[in-house]
């Protein structure tokens, strides 16, 4: 079993040099300092998942496969952009996916490689933490936006109670492809508090600048989504197109 301290060191050096090779690629670009988020242990059992991961990361999988079923083979696999950590256990390695977040009605992020259609359809759902749906909702439903191939968001509506503070949410995305079982990706989130000295600096912050606090403060699914929105604006913008490297290289996923 990894020792907390162990994991921790670990996680800064990997955050550290990665985001050193990154101010290499990208001279003069700003680079966002990420904070490792904290992992603890657990005092009574292996087994809890609410002591021995970061706040809102759940068991889970942050990538598709390759192909599943009638899905299309493609280069690259229905991704969901969230962290992801890999404790080892007395079995066989566990996987944490997901993370925190300030907003009442946060948004989640995708790369899903296919255009959704009536044949290929995508499917959403937000469950609380004794597995009931409090959310749901088709590809048929989606913004016309997020049914082409590439990066989605999707962003709970405000016609549904908001995220409780404290409280972790479980999230699936789906793809149905055919007869066959559905390609998915699931994971967990987590309203933390937005206090009023972050609230403070988010005003007056750049975009990038913003990310950088939200990260500092643990809030992985707002930082993203601060830089998804502008990146998907303006991809061609130089500064934006390496905040969102850099973003998205802190958690090994710089291919998207």
């Amino acid at each position: 079993m990894i020792l907390p301290n162990m994991l921790k060191t670990s996680t800064r050096y990997f955050l550290k040099h990665t985001l050193v090779l990154a101010g290499v690629i990208f001279v003069g670009s700003p680079v966002i300092d990420f904070a490792p988020m904290p992992v603890q242990a657990s005092p009574n059992t292996s087994h809890s998942i609410y002591n021995k991961q970061a706040k809102g990361r759940v068991p889970g999988r942050r990538r598709g496969g390759a192909r599943r079923g009638d899905c299309p083979a493609t280069s690259t696999q229905l991704t969901a952009l969230v962290p992801e950590t890999e404790l080892s256990t007395q079995a066989l390695p566990e996987t944490y996916v997901g993370g925190s977040t300030t907003a009442e009605y946060p948004t989640f992020w995708f790369y899903v490689p296919y255009s959704l259609s009536a044949d290929l359809t995508g499917e959403f759902i937000l469950q609380d933490n004794t597995g009931q749906n409090i959310y749901q909702i088709a590809s048929t439903d989606f913004p016309a936006a997020e049914v082409s191939p590439g990066i989605i968001g999707i962003s709970l509506p405000s016609t549904i109670a908001p995220l409780k503070i404290g409280k972790v949410y479980k999230w699936y995305f789906k793809l149905n492809c055919g007869m066959e079982a559905p390609m998915y990706v699931q994971g967990g989130i987590e309203r933390i508090a937005l206090n009023a000295n972050l609230a403070k600096q988010l005003a007056n912050a750049t975009p990038t600048e913003q990310a950088n606090l939200y990260i500092k403060n643990n809030a992985w699914y707002d930082a993203v989504n601060v830089i998804a929105k502008v990146y998907r604006t303006n991809p061609t913008d130089n500064n934006t197109k390496s905040a969102w490297i850099n973003l998205l290289r802190a958690i090994d996923l710089e291919s998207f």
